[in-house]
């Protein structure tokens, strides 16, 4: 289920380090709590998003639940539209590059072919 966790890398959106930054760092307590509130908000996506690349790796709701503190019902209620907009988007991506290798394959059998017509022509 793991790869090998010391060399994963993820890509934490800019706006997520810098709300952190500023809820940790800005002097003024006003803007850091503010910051701290949308911080709250950015890491239930985050959180969604750990969901959903732990459920493509195969782990199951009750591990995910147990890693949260919760039942695996619950983390399925909490997260389960995640995961499927996550699957839904992968297969869509699957479908369209389907298609396009289809439709690549026919444009190179066709050039094929009508370079092969054009070769057999004698030319005077």
């Amino acid at each position: 289920m793991h790869d090998d966790v010391g060399t994963a890398r993820r890509n934490v959106p800019p706006l997520l380090v810098q709300t952190w930054e500023t809820a940790t760092t800005d002097p003024d307590p006003l803007v850091a709590l503010g910051a701290t509130r949308a911080l709250a908000a950015l890491l239930s996506t985050w959180e969604a998003k750990l969901a959903s690349e732990a459920v493509t790796s195969g782990a199951t709701w009750e591990a995910i639940g147990s890693s949260v503190g919760v039942s695996r019902q619950a983390a399925w209620e909490r997260f389960h539209h995640d995961v499927d907009d996550f699957r839904r988007q992968v297969k869509d991506a699957a479908r369209s590059l389907k298609e396009r290798q289809r439709e690549e394959w026919r444009d190179f059998r066709d050039d094929v072919r009508r370079r092969a017509r054009g070769h057999g022509r004698t030319h005077l």
